[in-house]
């Protein structure tokens, strides 16, 4: 199981992820990208089950979201990984769920709010994700930002209580320190998945994925181009890669995860300033 953590700010989005992939034998690799792009608003990840239909779980996503218009989207991917997981026989068996943060109407025609969505089989009433709390039925959880500066969600491995606390008071410092940086979140968000990847049991990786989405470009999917250093995490969608030895998200790699839109799916890239280092798609699963 992996962690998965979101920051949502009247500002910005952020989401952390890491990459373990553990098998059904025991083996354990930081191979997968399980981060999304939905429609230039929302960034999603998901924990659980990593392949459906033998397909990485962002290409089956993409392909079950083809043509579906946006304001759906949520709504049918619950019912098509309820209907995949009833035909595979996992229902009820296997936790799984999918956290999207960015911005969205609640109604037609009303004002865009920052809102978070889960979509899970093990959430109880408050939005909380729990292997405790293990169901058949997927069920949508809608969560706004209402009147609070900042909210940090998670879903996956659990983080110790004394990590969720230092995680919340960093972001409230940040938040409040520089309200449109969500390049401030990251190393919160970071240090709260490597901490708790030492204290679990090899579930969790300490390689992580990082992207964040102002609110000011919304909608825009993420398209990166130019150098690490051009980069402005106050006005572009931005998504980092940080192996496990790399604490500043300055020094991290650029890198596309999937990008979903009716119109067009990109299953992800990694950028690099000239020639590419290795083949995409290789060992390190982009």
């Amino acid at each position: 199981m992996t962690l998965i953590i979101s920051v949502l700010t009247d500002e910005y989005v952020a989401l952390v992820s890491d990459r373990r992939l553990t098998w059904s034998d025991g083996r354990q690799g930081d191979t997968d990208t399980k981060t999304f792009n939905l429609f230039g608003q929302f960034l999603m990840g998901f924990t659980g089950l990593a392949r459906l239909d033998r397909l990485r779980m962002e290409r089956w996503v993409a392909d079950m979201l083809i043509g579906v218009p946006t304001d759906e989207y949520f709504n049918v991917l619950a019912r098509e990984i309820g209907a995949a997981f009833d035909r595979l026989r996992h229902s009820g068996k296997i936790p799984h769920a999918f956290l999207a943060t960015g911005y969205a109407r609640l109604q037609p025609g009303g004002r865009v709010h920052p809102m978070n969505v889960i979509i899970s089989n093990s959430i109880d009433s408050d939005g909380n994700f729990s292997v405790s709390a293990l169901q058949r039925e997927f069920t949508v959880f809608i969560e706004p930002l209402g009147n609070r500066r900042q909210l940090v969600r998670s879903v996956g491995w659990p983080m110790p209580s004394q990590v969720t606390k230092i995680l919340e008071h960093k972001i409230r410092v940040v938040t409040k320190a520089d309200p449109p940086n969500p390049e401030r979140a990251a190393g919160p968000l970071v240090y709260a998945l490597r901490e708790t990847a030492q204290k679990s049991q090899e579930h969790v990786g300490k390689a992580a994925l990082f992207a964040s989405l102002p609110r000011c470009i919304v909608p825009s999917p993420m398209i990166i181009t130019g150098p690490m250093g051009d980069l402005d995490f106050r006005r572009q969608a931005v998504a980092l890669y940080l192996p496990d030895e790399v604490r500043n998200p300055r020094d991290a790699t650029v890198y596309v995860p999937a990008l979903i839109t009716p119109q067009l799916k990109v299953i992800g890239l990694k950028v690099y300033p000239g020639a590419p280092r290795q083949p995409i798609g290789r060992r390190e699963g982009y």
